[in-house]
């Protein structure tokens, strides 16, 4: 059988696909597939002790959200991070909040994101990250961006 692929150091499996494969459908991977919810009962603990030296921090208009509750919803699902010390709950009648997750990316590496949040007209978010390792902060900020 041939696979019409011409294996090479980036392929070297290509020779043993057969055309006769039958196609396999498209499969979307979330940023939070790659993270197991943790729960941290004092954040600001974890925060210190995971430490600063991979801390990135970048701000958003999150254009298309309208409410602060909607933000934080949202965030929580498409992360797929433990929003810690309830902050999950929007308090009524406030235009900023802060939102705090925590969670452990694959590779076992504690991954923490701090997130303000004000509502004018929309949105804004500023999102900080710390991780014990780059790659899972670099992550967080570029699917949130």
């Amino acid at each position: 059988m041939e696979s019409g692929l011409t294996p090479g150091p980036l392929m070297p499996w290509a020779t043993i696909l057969p055309r006769s494969c039958p196609q396999l459908e498209d499969l979307e991977v979330a940023v939070a597939d790659h993270i197991q919810k943790v729960m941290k009962l004092n954040f600001e603990a974890a925060w210190d002790e995971v430490g600063d030296e991979f801390e990135k921090e970048e701000t958003f208009t999150l254009s298309t959200i309208k409410t602060l509750e909607e933000a934080v919803g949202n965030s929580v699902k498409f992360l797929g991070m433990h929003p810690c010390e309830r902050s999950d709950k929007v308090l009524d009648n406030k235009n900023t909040h802060t939102l705090l997750l925590a969670g452990v990316f694959r590779g076992g590496h504690d991954i923490l994101v701090r997130s303000r949040l004000l509502l004018l007209d929309t949105v804004t978010m500023q999102v900080t990250a710390r991780s014990s390792e780059e790659l899972p902060v670099d992550i967080i900020l570029a699917s949130v961006g």
